[in-house]
């Protein structure tokens, strides 16, 4: 009873002293502690000894973020890296964008960077069926993120990782039962709750957890949109006779409302707004930017099993994981698709009701309808006003017209399921020591893409919309059957190691149209075997390894393409990238440092380009566009990290990153323009300079941290015609823990989290020539309870 009492004390507190009079407290993102995850006194920057740069997200890295914040958000502080979102706490997905060493996930730079949980595929991070990290794993239940800024381990599961690829740890079970309590509050009514139970040992080497969490929060801007999250999250670990298993499964459910980007000059204008509106006001050409109706919805249900052991010498390894989402994408067009010929002057079907329609090409668009339902008729001459076209103006219809307007809902469904195997034979040949390891994976997936459109109800009231879909545009589905292996032999002589590896990636993919012309097209492609070589030396200064690394890195052909006609995509093959690294790591426990330079080479991106600018292949002019593989990105830079145990209680760390990333462009200039790429421009939402500087201090029942980035200009398009500026950034937290203040105070904690603390005005994720506005100062905090 002491701890509720003492924990609405707090919370009551920390209402009234709130930065920003919205709402109530926030919270730190600490994880739900277990004995294997990095202490909180460790200063691990420089990952782990490979021929290539890896860095991992350490405990103090995790506690600057808020209890609400997303698991992508955590990984900002590491070099090389640019996480950008709509708000404090990665509530819109489609305003998230990743940028490691000019490749990007999202932020007009496609899907390059590769994602995994624990190890196994995420499915894709697209917006349109993809699903990001922050769909798997809560923030309070991460261990850390694996960040290889240019190729991950040769094992690494994922057809996207072109660039860098990111892989997100969920914690582990706690030796000992526990129950934890946490709430946590902030500004623009951000607020969570989220329950742990870990069992402790409930069977003979068995200990599990189960987590579930819900969070709401509305948008910064206007208050109008609101984001819900509720998250289910468990894992087991055992060990039955000589066989390891670990059991995950996590469920998520999100309703996202998102947020729009704004030019440059719209930005200097007023750095405060984005381009949608937060009022109703019943003239549909203004209400389609009205923010509740632009939604995200998505549901997440992840989880695998994994059974490790050990013959001898050899370790084996063996996972299988399904994946199930269901998803929804929202938006309200200005006007009904005419879509069925009801004759002229007749009621309209897609106002009165009807049969809905399913497949057939629009007619036109229906933008007012007279009393009897029939499409109102546009006077002769009239242009609008205020800025609203004819078409969609009231003044250019007779006085008892009524505004129409569409709610359309794409809907997302993608399944999928695989299994991997890998061994691991290491033996010593008496002065050489070799490692031979080998691997496979194997992924089915089946995806479907429908669009429906549903007529809004009563355009001048609000967005409610009928149920039923007057208009099914498409309906589309789409397979993938996906195999890798992998082999590599490392030896080890004295202080050299040196790796050499193979991998390749076998495609079979298919799209087929449900509805209209009921097309079908399949392509089967591979890679080729892609080279993944290097060298680690231990030098006689102890702690200092240097290494040297090249590889070659990979993304499957994408959707997009198979929508053409086979000829048009025949000769596509998949995208690689060709990455040299060199550098060196130092480590005596209380300095940790790495310096990495890096140089990568992608010239086969897969673009489409006008079929009247291709020579040496003739489509009768029957495509207006065909894809090729032309152009790409060249990159070249250096990245720095250093962390310094002062004292104890004290660590310094810090990072710089110098991304000098570029397009290559097709060889031809009719190409590069009608592609919309300027060669030579550094590539879009990469800034060429980054730094980071942090300070976290622990000692007795106090803990604070400080973090300060800034992030150079940056192009966010692809032409060099419009930059953002630069910005920095200043975010902390400060805490306590209470139990050293009293014995009834056992396991009762308090953060409070602070994000942008200067409330500086920036543009964040690139839109494709527009960005999305940066998130202003959030205050939030957090109140656990341990029983």
């Amino acid at each position: 009873m002491t701890k509720w009492m003492m924990g609405a004390a707090i919370l009551a507190i920390a209402a009234t002293t709130n930065a920003r009079a919205q709402t109530t407290v926030t919270p730190s993102a600490t994880p739900a502690g277990d004995p294997e995850q990095p202490r909180s006194d460790e200063i691990v920057v420089t990952g782990q000894s490979t021929a290539f740069a890896n860095t991992r997200v350490t405990t103090a890295m995790i506690e600057r973020q808020s209890a609400l914040a997303s698991v992508n958000d955590v990984i900002n502080e590491l070099p090389g890296v640019f996480v950008a979102e709509g708000d404090a706490f990665g509530s819109s997905d489609w305003a998230t964008s990743i940028s490691i060493r000019g490749f990007n996930s999202g932020g007009g730079g496609g899907q390059q960077i590769g994602s995994t949980i624990d190890g196994l595929p995420n499915g894709g991070s697209g917006y349109g069926g993809g699903s990001r990290a922050n769909r798997y794993i809560d923030v309070l239940d991460l261990k850390t993120v694996n960040v290889s800024q240019g190729t991950a381990d040769i094992s690494s599961r994922s057809n996207e990782a072109l660039g860098a690829t990111l892989d997100y740890v969920t914690s582990d079970p706690t030796a000992d039962s526990r129950l934890r309590f946490t709430a946590a509050g902030g500004d623009f009514g951000a607020r969570k709750f989220y329950v742990r139970g870990d069992t402790g040992t409930i069977a003979p080497n068995t200990t599990a957890y189960v987590s579930a969490s819900t969070s709401r929060v509305r948008d910064w801007i206007g208050g109008s949109g609101k984001t819900s999250r509720d998250h289910i999250d468990a894992k087991v670990l055992s060990r039955v006779g000589t066989v390891d298993l670990t059991g995950f499964v996590s469920y998520d459910d999100a309703d996202e409302s998102e947020f729009g980007s704004v030019s440059p000059a719209q930005f200097a204008n007023d750095p405060n707004h984005d381009a949608y509106t937060d009022s109703w006001t019943g003239l549909p050409y203004v209400d389609q930017a009205y923010r509740p109706t632009s939604r995200a919805l998505r549901k997440n249900l992840f989880g695998y099993l994994k059974a490790r052991t050990e013959l001898g010498e050899v370790k084996l390894q063996a996972a299988g994981y399904y994946h199930r989402m269901r998803g929804r994408g929202d938006f309200a067009p200005p006007y009904l698709v005419d879509v069925r010929n009801d004759g002229s002057g007749n009621p309209e079907s897609e106002y009165v009701g009807g049969p809905t329609v399913r497949g057939s090409d629009a007619l036109g668009k229906i933008y007012f309808v007279t009393p009897t339902g029939a499409a109102a008729t546009l006077t002769p001459g009239c242009v609008g006003t205020s800025g609203v076209p004819a078409e969609y103006s009231p003044t250019c219809y007779a006085s008892n017209a009524t505004p129409v307007m569409s709610y359309r809902h794409t809907h997302y469904k993608n399944d999928r399921m695989g299994f991997t195997s890998d061994v691991d034979w290491q033996h010593d040949f008496g002065v050489v020591q070799n490692q031979f390891r080998a691997g496979f994976w194997f992924e089915h997936s089946r995806a479907n893409q429908l669009r429906d459109w549903h007529k809004i109800t009563n355009a001048r009231v609000g967005p409610a919309f009928d149920g039923t879909p007057y208009y099914v545009q498409f309906s589309t589905d789409y397979g993938l059957d996906e195999v890798m292996y992998y082999a590599e032999d490392a030896v080890t002589y004295g202080p050299v190691t040196a790796r050499l590896g193979v991998k390749q990636f076998f495609l079979d993919q298919s799209r087929t149209e449900l509805l209209g012309n009921l097309s079908a097209t399949s392509i089967q492609s591979h890679s080729d075997p892609l080279i993944n070589a290097g060298l680690t030396y231990a030098t006689p200064l102890q702690g200092m390894e240097l290494f040297a690394g090249y590889s070659q890195n990979f993304a499957a052909i994408g959707n997009g393409p198979l929508g053409q006609p086979p000829e048009t995509i025949r000769n596509l093959r998949p995208e690689t990238a060709n990455n040299i690294e060199i550098g060196a790591r130092y480590n005596t426990g209380r300095i940790q440092a790495s310096l990495t330079g890096y140089d990568i080479k992608f010239k086969n991106q897969i673009v489409s380009i006008s079929s009247n600018l291709v020579t040496g292949i003739d489509y009768l002019e029957q495509q207006d566009s065909v894809y090729l593989n032309v152009g790409g990105v060249k990159s070249r830079g250096i990245e720095a990290a250093l962390a310094y145990r002062v004292l104890p209680p004290l660590t310094l760390s810090g990072s710089f990153t110098y991304n000098h990333a570029t397009y290559i462009g097709t060889g031809n200039a009719a190409q590069d323009a009608d592609v919309g790429v300027t060669p030579g421009q550094q590539v879009i939402n990469s800034p060429r300079t980054m730094w980071v500087v942090s300070a976290d201090y622990k000692k007795s029942i106090f803990k604070a941290g400080i973090a300060t980035k800034f992030v150079g200009d940056r192009n966010i398009d692809t032409q060099g015609k419009a930059q953002a500026g630069s910005f920095t950034l200043v975010s902390g937290y400060v805490g306590a823990d209470l139990e050293a203040v009293s014995e009834q105070l056992k396991g009762v904690s308090f953060t409070v989290q602070a994000t942008n603390l200067t409330d500086e005005r920036y543009l964040s994720s690139a839109d494709g020539g527009s960005a999305f506005l940066g998130t202003p100062r959030t205050v939030t905090a957090s109140l656990s309870l341990d029983f």
